[in-house]
Parts: structure tokens; C-alpha cells; sequence
């Protein structure tokens, strides 16, 4: 079932602290294999504490704004027009920095999100 419709009629959580997740792609439209949602953090933010996937890849595309991304303990510093593979098993976790705050695309495979948290 194929569906187009405008950023702003995606389904959308607010977390406090977490910020907002804009999901636009998922199981409940239909979608099988992939996600895509929208992550906005406000500034020094953390979106996720560290944990990591068994079968899940994810792909950062950032948008807007700087993070810091905790990638198997290591950190590496994430700006816009920037992009990061996250493979199965990666331990990971996600801040913003700066003062503007934090805007990503992630796709991810499978749906299944099978998250462990460490």
C-alpha cells in the first residue's frame, strides 16, 4: 500500500527529555521491511542512552544542528549534511550539542527494533 502525504500529518511523539519523534514510515502504513522518522532534539538533549540492535541497521542523515554520537565507545561528533551506518550490534547512543538543537532522518531495516540496552 503505497501513501504520500505532507510532513505534518505524520504521526508524532513528544517525549519530555527525548524530544520528538515524527515517524514516517512504518508498519502501521503498511511498511514491511524499513522505517523513517524524523528526530528533533532541543539543544544538550539525549535521545538515547547506549544500547545496541541484533539485527536492525540504521542510517543517520543529519539535517540540522550538532550531536554527539557515543559509537562502541568511541565518540564521534555529528553535524549537518553528515551521515552515519549503524550496523547490528553497534552499541550507540545520541546527544545533540550546540545551541540551534538537533534534527535527523533515520532509516532503519528491520522494523522489528529489538533493542538492548547496556
Amino acid at each position: 500500500m503505497s501513501k504520500i502525504f505532507k510532513f505534518k500529518d505524520a504521526s508524532h511523539t513528544k517525549t519530555v527529555g527525548r524530544g520528538t519523534t515524527h515517524r514516517l514510515v512504518n508498519e502501521s502504513m503498511g511498511a514491511q521491511r524499513i522505517g523513517v522518522m524524523q528526530v528533533d532534539l532541543e539543544p544538550e538533549m539525549t535521545a538515547t542512552g547506549v544500547h545496541y540492535h541484533k539485527n536492525r541497521e540504521s542510517v543517520y542523515i543529519v539535517l540540522q544542528g550538532s550531536a554527539t554520537l557515543m559509537l562502541n565507545g568511541t565518540e564521534h561528533h555529528l553535524k549537518a549534511n553528515m551521515v552515519a551506518f549503524l550496523s547490528p550490534g553497534d552499541r550507540h547512543g545520541l546527544t545533540s550539542t550546540g545551541k540551534e538543537g538537533f534534527k535527523m532522518i533515520e532509516v532503519y531495516s528491520p522494523l522489528d527494533p529489538d533493542r538492548i540496552d547496556v
